[in-house]
């Protein structure tokens, strides 16, 4: 069911609703958690980056007072969408997040539509599960199944993703394969695990392989994630959602890293 059901996602998206029928590349703000938000948004716009994936809790900036938390009221909200607009740049996916209960979920899932945003990142509690199938159905969201590295997380390993979302219709697999790689998970194996169940990637690479203590990012090509062939899976798949490069490394100054990794991006993925 799953299945088919990206599968009718995918026509809709090439007829220009979420995502278009060409991969898009953002990045997540969390890269860039030494700045503000608008100071991240002039990085990327000299980059070309047209997508972000914001988190909460970046300090706005720009003259802005406030945070990029989901609980900002109506006048930050329309501030925020007035930055964006003036750097021709769109927030696309929201996390990782989550709430405390229903009426916080809520609270973010109004913010998402408020902001025109399409997925929501999470790594919810089981007991989330649910309300989380109908939240996605009453305000037409989508929840991206997030994953960190092992041992205590709940979602390291891809299978349990799979078992959580292959039956609840609103909530995809969203990995991250740099925490992939950091738990001692090939790109390609845990890609064909999710195939047809994934909305949105982490995109990274990594220095080092099966060491859960460190997270150690470099640019698209130079590290262990073997790229090339993850890229060339997701081919295979046609892989329809969006691509985040999140780079947690270098954090003072992520800028010229990222574009390599947009650089890379651009010429072995397009």
């Amino acid at each position: 069911m799953k299945k088919r059901i990206l599968a009718l996602t995918a026509i809709v998206l090439m007829a220009g609703s979420a995502f278009s029928s060409e991969w898009k590349l953002g990045v997540q703000t969390w890269s860039f958690r030494k700045f503000t938000f608008c100071e991240t948004l002039d990085q990327l716009s000299a980059m070309g980056v047209k997508y972000v994936e914001a988190y909460p809790g970046q300090k706005i900036g720009g003259g802005v007072e406030g945070n990029t938390h989901f609980t900002m009221d109506a006048v930050t909200r329309d501030a925020l969408k007035a930055k964006l607009d003036d750097a021709g740049i769109k927030i696309v996916s929201y996390g990782v997040v989550g709430g405390k209960d229903e009426a916080d979920w809520r609270k973010l899932f109004e913010f998402a539509k408020a902001m025109d945003i399409k997925i929501i990142n999470s790594e919810p509690k089981p007991a989330d599960y649910d309300l989380l199938v109908k939240l996605t159905k009453e305000y037409g969201i989508d929840i991206g199944i997030h994953n960190h590295a092992k041992p205590n997380n709940r979602y390291w390993d891809p299978q349990a993703v799979l078992d959580v979302v292959k039956d609840r219709p609103g909530i995809y697999a969203a990995p991250d394969n740099g925490h992939w790689a950091r738990s001692g998970i090939k790109s390609v194996d845990g890609f064909k695990l999710l195939e047809g169940q994934m909305i949105s990637i982490h995109l990274k690479d990594q220095k080092t392989f099966g060491d859960p203590g460190k997270n150690i990012c470099v640019p698209f090509g130079t590290g262990l994630c073997d790229l090339p062939a993850a890229i060339k899976e997701l081919k295979r798949q046609k892989y329809a959602g969006q691509f985040i490069i999140e780079f947690e490394s270098n954090t003072d100054n992520p800028g010229p890293h990222i574009k390599k990794c947009v650089d890379w991006f651009n010429a072995n993925a397009r």
